[in-house]
């Protein structure tokens, strides 16, 4: 009589057993995502990427010299995570009419997938930012030069996290061409055609309502 094999398997689509694919197999990834990815996943995914945004832009303006840590934290959360939210829709709005006007149509569903999910590596640097806000306060947030005289090993913390940061930020951008490939159906040169395209419409957008705002002025 032939053995019996029994065969135990699960599916789960949460940041901890997805993240993985996201690092050596984006495009895979995204492919099995799109159509079965969580809306509130995606929702904490975006808000992370904007309050890592936002810890990079609070650390280029030194704000550490005028406002506490605890001051920080929150405030880069609460408008990090409003920002995050509000990116994802403005740039997916134009990526959801260029791939039609270009032929490569992709649901505004399959968009918001595909740029969450890009988010995966700034997330992942994310707590280490706030374990570093709550262990060296404001001096993560001010110029490594003149934080290195009075304490050094937040110069140090706030020169890894940062090359950190970098790499992190350099793979969301590759993420992002992979996954909207995945989502559009075309090729990472054309997806990256279709960022930067999505860029220029923002950008003229930006510089007409400055516009509009002079000449009302």
């Amino acid at each position: 009589m032939p053995k019996e094999i029994r065969l135990n398997a699960f599916d789960m689509n949460c940041v901890g057993h997805i993240q993985h694919g996201m690092w050596t197999h984006p495009r895979d990834t995204i492919r099995q995502l799109l159509g079965n990815s969580p809306l509130y996943v995606e929702l904490l995914l975006v808000g992370g990427s904007g309050v890592v945004q936002s810890i990079i832009q609070a650390m280029s303006n030194q704000v550490g010299t005028k406002v506490p840590g605890p001051t920080i934290l929150l405030a880069v959360l609460v408008v990090g995570t409003l920002w995050g939210l509000f990116q994802l829709h403005v740039v997916a709005v134009p990526l959801y009419f260029i791939g039609r006007w270009t032929g490569a149509p992709a649901s505004f569903a399959d968009l918001r997938t595909a740029l969450a999910w890009a988010a995966i590596p700034q997330v992942a640097i994310l707590p280490f930012w706030i374990l570093g806000t709550l262990v060296f306060g404001r001096f993560l947030y001010i110029d490594a030069a003149r934080v290195m005289t009075s304490m050094p090993i937040a110069a140090l913390a706030q020169g890894l996290l940062s090359l950190a940061t970098l790499v992190c930020v350099c793979w969301w951008i590759v993420l992002q061409v992979f996954g909207l490939a995945e989502a559009q159906h075309v090729s990472a040169w054309r997806a990256l055609g279709h960022l930067l395209a999505a860029g220029v419409m923002l950008g003229v957008a930006v510089l007409l309502i400055v516009m509009v705002f002079i000449i009302r002025a």
